[in-house]
């Protein structure tokens, strides 16, 4: 009896020691998830906060300032999320993992970025993401604007362009089935509403040369020839004599530029894009931000050596460009481009036209446009964004004030 109630003891305490280990077993993943998270987290809040993000080249979420009111709100706890996000240590390279893992899981569509055929990275836009409310704010505030001036200045001196993204030109080129919002559908739209010859529809041109390079496959612009072909169709509309491409030398100035979407995913899936200037004979006076520091070029190659590369067109952002030739012809007139960044590369082909051009970003300045319109005595004006930015915008309220 003895020996057997030793024996049941040591089988109890055998099974007691299985169970334990079991239970260790399944509590060791949950540990070590938990080890990650809080670990890579106590670590990045240690870490000093970055400011910008030269790979995305964007302004990085900054630890927000707690207040009882955001609290209860509960966005203090969203901005703190995306701060963290943000703020995460290596973040670049997670965001490169993820990616291969998702890739591996036979994924077309990784983080907002289609893998399309011909080596593209498209960003996606779908129609649940389009914010409705934002969008009919700046149909109207556009609408007004245009209207107004096309009154004053006839509708061969004021237009709008609204140029589509690559989601939409290259469609052709998308996964089977990939869903996106239609651009063209808006455009068609907005085309009705303006004065007539107001409104520059650039989509149908560009489609008519979508086998060429008219968009960057690592980045979210159009290329300086894609820039190019919808110059043409403005200049005809300014009824200018369009100059030939033949009048330009152009340049291949870099060929490893990998831009925003290729930023988005961290990998390197395709062959860095190639970046052209096209140059004239053309002399030119470039001011930024009325600083009267004047330089004597369209493109600022120092940013070559950097990962925005695109900034060698007119220097990327700024509040106000001021650019003055020696173009005679024109010679009372004045051109006002009205923008965000897909104008960068398309002024060079426009200021040849006029003795001075101006440039404004409203997300750097805030003049009142009309007041600036009329003590610059601005007798052009041309509206150039992108659609998807021109959705989002948050700031075109400025051009009716």
């Amino acid at each position: 009896i003895l020996i057997f109630g030793q024996a049941e003891r040591e089988d109890r305490a055998m099974e007691e020691q299985k169970r334990n280990k079991k239970s260790i077993e399944k509590l060791l993943p949950t540990m070590l998830f938990l080890l990650l998270i809080f670990g890579f987290t106590a670590i990045s809040l240690f870490t000093p906060i970055k400011k910008f993000s030269e790979n995305e080249n964007r302004v990085l979420a900054q630890r927000p300032k707690f207040q009882w009111n955001s609290l209860w709100k509960g966005t203090y706890t969203k901005d703190y999320e995306t701060f963290i996000t943000d703020q995460f240590f290596k973040r670049d390279a997670w965001i490169g993992i993820k990616t291969w893992t998702e890739l591996a899981m036979q994924k077309k569509e990784i983080n907002g970025v289609f893998f399309a055929r011909d080596d593209y990275l498209i960003e996606t836009q779908k129609k649940e993401e389009v914010d409705t409310k934002q969008l009919e704010k700046n149909e109207e505030w556009l609408l007004k604007f245009i209207s107004k001036y096309e009154k004053l200045f006839g509708s061969d001196r004021v237009h709008a362009m609204l140029v589509p993204t690559a989601s939409e030109v290259l469609a052709d080129k998308l996964p089977k089935f990939a869903q996106t919002y239609s651009q063209q559908k808006l455009l068609d739209e907005m085309k009705t509403n303006f004065p007539k010859g107001t409104f520059l529809d650039v989509g149908e041109t560009l489609k008519q040369h979508t086998e060429e390079y008219i968009y960057y496959k690592t980045d979210h612009h159009w290329t300086a020839q894609g820039a190019y072909y919808a110059y043409e169709q403005w200049a005809k509309a300014c009824e200018f004599l369009p100059w030939d491409s033949s009048k330009f030398q152009i340049e291949k100035v870099n060929d490893s530029f990998y831009g925003t979407i290729y930023s988005k995913i961290n990998i390197k899936t395709t062959k860095p894009d190639e970046i052209y200037l096209y140059q004239t004979k053309e002399t030119y006076q470039v001011e930024y931000d009325m600083d009267r520091k004047k330089k004597d070029t369209l493109y600022e190659k120092s940013h070559l050596e950097t990962k925005d590369k695109y900034s060698v067109y007119l220097d990327g952002n700024h509040g106000i460009v001021q650019v003055d030739t020696n173009i005679q012809d024109n010679a009372d007139r004045k051109l006002l481009i009205l923008k965000d960044s897909y104008a960068h590369c398309f002024t060079p082909f426009a200021v040849n036209h006029f003795p001075v051009t101006y440039m404004i970003d409203l997300r750097y300045f805030n003049m009142p446009i009309s007041q600036f319109i009329k003590n610059y005595q601005i007798t052009d004006i041309l509206v150039l964004y992108n659609v998807r930015s021109f959705i989002t915008d948050k700031n075109l309220y400025k051009i009716v004030r």
